[in-house]
């Protein structure tokens, strides 16, 4: 990297071209120029004439620009954009927020200088908006520890600003947030910050209008895949988008650009109102498969996940969403976590969102030791299980079960189990059945090592 160029999130930029923006000040498009402007509305910096492209596709990534790989080193795996989720708001009303919260992944295995970016954000066909967690160092400063802030970018290495960079710790619980703050004829202005994160935000004022959202992976240095983070995946979680003051269908679509250690995005949930979900994988296993379906009344529906090994196979589960008595779905959430001994912890969260008791029956386990239990949830209430098992991440299958009560009161059954395939190889299937007399909708995953 040259004396005068900067990394940043999008590559390398001129060092010249990019800002710090200091706390109370803000970013102004008016009359098509980029201007900081202080707290109290007067220009303290003019950075020249807006970019503007055509409305179109979104300039990143197609125009990262990576560092060069130095002279008599083997060569770099990939980088850039790793992995990423994409939708496009087409709705015909802005995003007024995108929100996303994560938890910062354990430091990297090995140190070979690489830096890491994990953010949402969104774009237009000129600049970026995002909310940056960062390991390593940027133009922002950093190092070897990870770090927050916020940043605003042109596409194609051009003007840049971002916010106070601010150390976090792994473990610590992130929410990301870009809002819409107004509308004008001038453009449209928004702030993006991490909640409870003090000069983490970075005012922008009449710009073009932002409609391109990602959930991203985008990574430089990458010599050997311990240089990602330690742990599996983040789950990019409670993913709360609206337009307006509407909460669109989202469909994400996924692109997996670099796959040298496995790397990939796996949706999850398509819910915008705040329980979506993306997670993005630095290896290849464990690999999820998901998917929704509807159950007519009476009817029942398999589903089955082989994966090689012969039963030397990792954590699968199932999470079903049936309809409650009153239409709406009772969700069980499930996820995972690093205890303060460093060992995993399965925690899953059933949430009844309806005006009548769910009956749940649940287990969790590791390797042949389940725990169980069953109870009524009450209209509007929530019950938490955990389940920690020591190993640090070496655990063995692992799920929880709910049986909820369907809109005629009776028992809508989600059945886990396994057995051999022709090939020896261990199998799991899941089967759920509607008792009752009316549709039931389920949400599904199953995976493996």
């Amino acid at each position: 990297m040259s004396e005068d160029t900067v990394l940043t999130p999008g590559g390398l930029r001129p060092r010249s071209l990019v800002h710090e923006l200091q706390p109370g000040y803000r970013v102004s498009g008016a009359d098509g120029r980029l201007r900081t402007l202080d707290p109290s509305g007067q220009v303290v910096a003019d950075h020249g004439l807006v970019p503007v492209k055509p409305r179109g596709f979104p300039l990143l990534p197609r125009n990262v620009n990576r560092p060069p790989r130095p002279g008599g080193v083997a060569p770099d795996l990939g980088s850039g954009w790793i992995t990423y989720a994409s939708w496009t708001n087409d709705t015909g009303t802005p995003v007024s927020r995108f929100a996303t919260t994560w938890v910062v992944p354990p430091a990297p295995a090995t140190r070979s200088g690489q830096t890491i970016f994990l953010f949402n954000g969104i774009q237009n066909s000129t600049m970026i908006y995002q909310p940056v967690l960062q390991w390593g160092s940027s133009a922002a400063g950093g190092g070897e520890y990870w770090s927050v802030a916020s940043w605003y970018a042109d596409g194609q290495g051009g003007t840049t600003f971002h916010s106070t960079l601010t150390q976090v710790n792994a473990g610590d619980v992130l929410t990301g947030v870009i809002t819409l703050t107004g509308t004008a004829p001038a453009g449209d202005s928004y702030d993006c910050n991490f909640t409870g994160i003090a000069n983490s935000n970075l005012p922008v004022t009449d710009i073009a209008e932002l409609y391109w959202c990602i959930e991203t992976l985008e990574c430089y240095g990458i010599t050997q895949c311990s240089d990602y983070p330690g742990t599996n995946k983040t789950a990019m979680a409670s993913i709360d988008l609206a337009t307006g003051a509407t909460n669109p269908a989202v469909q994400w679509t996924v692109t997996n650009s670099v796959t040298d250690c496995g790397q990939h995005t796996l949706l999850f949930d398509d819910d915008s109102a705040g329980s979506g979900e993306v997670d993005i994988w630095y290896t290849s296993s464990p690999f999820w498969t998901t998917g929704y379906a509807s159950i007519g009344a009476g009817a029942s529906q398999d589903w089955w996940f082989t994966f090689a090994g012969n039963g030397d196979v990792g954590a699968q589960l199932i999470q079903a969403e049936p309809l409650n008595a009153s239409g709406q779905l009772a969700t069980v959430q499930i996820g995972e976590s690093l205890d303060s001994a460093g060992d995993l912890v399965y925690h899953a969260t059933v949430q009844n969102n309806g005006p009548t008791p769910i009956f749940f029956q649940w287990r969790g386990g590791e390797g042949s030791t389940w725990t169980s239990g069953q109870g009524t949830l009450a209209a509007g209430a929530s019950q938490d299980w955990s389940f920690a098992f020591g190993g640090n991440g070496d655990q063995g299958p692992q799920l929880i079960q709910a049986e909820p009560l369907d809109a005629s009161g009776e028992l809508d059954t989600v059945k886990i189990g396994e057995s051999l395939n022709g090939n020896g190889f261990l199998t799991y299937y899941a089967t759920a059945t509607n008792n009752g007399s009316a549709t039931v909708e389920f949400q599904w995953r199953g995976g493996g090592f």
